[in-house]
């Protein structure tokens, strides 16, 4: 008798334990086909992995929190990045995101490799704009023509705020961990976000090429469709010279049909001259099947000319395919 009570004791405290934590495997795999067209190379009709030419890069990640009490919680992610095509994956194997941390009213806390918060006012530029996808203009060649910021900092210690009236606020400071190098990154973002309206500034700094960053985003939800606009600077070296870049994009939501269109220019300058200009625009189109799985097809054009207006890039990208979600 004393022993079947100890059992169920023991049972009970390990469901209440069991119930405290949490653990998640998600992910996508997206592959498409179509057709590259860029200058001097011609024409490929290829497969391409979600990246390259279709929605979002094919992943697999684990998420979870463990329950500590008081509203406090352990946190944890790690997102592994692959190209579906072959079955490889990319390096560093959890290149998407590898962080420890903690959350709970005061914010959250956390330590690793993982986007910045700059990154996240960039996304919110693209958040109507062909589904901020190989399709956008914007991040597929047309703000790249002068330089371009890292997405992802390791060695990251970030800290962003919980919502207040819908303001809120992050920070990423990334440790060189080399006392011979002075290359620390840090990144910053504040915003508002209510009902249909998103709006916010970001701001990256990074030593190791002296490139400096600010961006200004913006969204709004009509309800027969949604905008998304961002402006954004960067501020080189004499040798790199400075970007000024404008985005925007529409999305139509039509059933199981969502319809998009984006468009994106650039202009670097050095010396007081330009040196550079870029421009593209992007077309598509998702069908959803189901809550995870969704046809789509897209179109986009970007070309970059030099300061005497001879093109140095010219790309046509055209592809159908297909994503799942899990």
């Amino acid at each position: 008798m004393n022993k079947s009570l100890i059992a169920l004791a023991v049972l009970a405290a390990s469901g209440a334990a069991m119930a405290q934590s949490s653990v998640t495997l998600y992910g996508r795999v997206d592959l498409s086909v179509g057709s590259l067209k860029e200058l001097g190379k011609g024409s490929e009709t290829k497969m391409f992995q979600g990246g390259d030419g279709g929605l979002t890069t094919s992943r697999w990640g684990l998420r979870g929190s463990e329950d500590l009490g008081g509203g406090l919680k352990a946190i944890y992610k790690l997102e592994n990045r692959f190209n579906a095509t072959d079955g490889s994956s990319q390096d560093p194997f959890f290149k998407g995101e590898s962080t420890v941390g903690l959350s709970g009213g005061f914010g959250t806390v956390r330590l690793g490799r993982a986007a910045t918060v700059y990154d996240d006012i960039r996304a919110l530029s693209y958040s109507s704009n062909v589904f901020d996808s190989a399709f956008t203009p914007a991040s597929n060649g047309v703000f790249k023509s002068g330089g371009d910021y890292n997405s992802r900092f390791n060695n990251m210690i970030s800290y962003e705020t919980p919502s207040f009236g819908g303001f809120y606020a992050g920070l990423n400071h990334a440790l060189d961990n080399d006392s011979t190098k002075n290359e620390t990154m840090t990144a910053l973002k504040a915003g508002y976000k209510n009902g249909p309206l998103h709006a916010a500034l970001g701001y990256q700094n990074e030593r190791k090429t002296d490139d400096k960053y600010v961006a200004l985003s913006g969204a709004y939800d009509l309800g027969a469709a949604s905008i998304s606009a961002g402006y954004n600077q960067r501020n080189g070296t004499d040798a790199n010279g400075d970007d000024t870049e404008f985005t925007v994009g529409v999305n139509v939501p039509l059933g199981a049909v969502n319809l998009s269109a984006g468009y994106a220019n650039s202009k670097t300058e050095k010396g007081g001259a330009t040196s550079s200009k870029s421009s593209g625009f992007g077309l598509g189109a998702t069908y959803s099947l189901s809550k995870r799985t969704r046809l789509y097809g897209g179109y986009r054009t970007h070309e970059v000319k030099n300061g005497a207006g001879t093109k140095t890039a010219d790309t046509r990208l055209f592809a159908l395919g297909i994503r799942h979600d899990f």
